[in-house]
């Protein structure tokens, strides 16, 4: 069952993935925009050991953007697949993204919201309640799609936090 989130108030329990993939563009030229107006060297600051710098925020949303298209590809070939559970700290960890190109990594998470976006067009009334199993919870790829969303507005409300530290 969905719930507002109660660190950024994001409700959208309703929508469809037509209505996911219109909103996901203009929100992800707004997580741009924020990023563009942080100093480089702000941008790639954490400011405590937990907390991610915004373009680690950035570097995260281009890899779940690509996580939730899969999710749904795979929602789509198998019947109700099994997923792992990823780590986002230790992938983010990883990744390094406080040394890559902000404008490259922006580049790659636009391109990664509109492949994700032409998939989600492509879901009729049947496909979007096709299931994947992920932390022992059925999820409907109607689920997934929202769930990218609240993924850009909640990050989106982070890095705005950290720029107006």
């Amino acid at each position: 069952m969905e719930e507002i989130c109660s660190e950024c108030d994001f409700d959208e329990s309703a929508a469809l993935p037509g209505e996911v993939a219109a909103a996901l563009p203009p929100l992800a030229k707004a997580v741009a925009a924020s990023i563009r107006s942080i100093p480089d060297d702000m941008v790639r600051h954490r400011p405590a050991p937990d907390i991610w710098s915004p373009v680690e925020y950035l570097g995260h949303l281009r890899e779940s953007m690509a996580f939730h298209r899969w999710l749904i590809e795979r929602a789509l070939a198998e019947d109700n697949p099994l997923i792992p559970t990823v780590d986002p700290d230790e992938s983010v960890t990883q990744a390094g993204y406080r040394s890559v190109d902000t404008d490259e990594l922006i580049g790659q998470f636009d391109r990664r919201i509109r492949r994700l976006c032409t998939l989600l067009t492509t879901l009729d009334d049947k496909l979007i309640h096709r299931t994947l199993k992920l932390d022992g919870r059925q999820i409907p790829a109607a689920l997934v799609a929202r769930s990218a969303w609240h993924e850009c507005h909640h990050h989106h409300v982070d890095i705005r936090r950290l720029r107006d530290l």
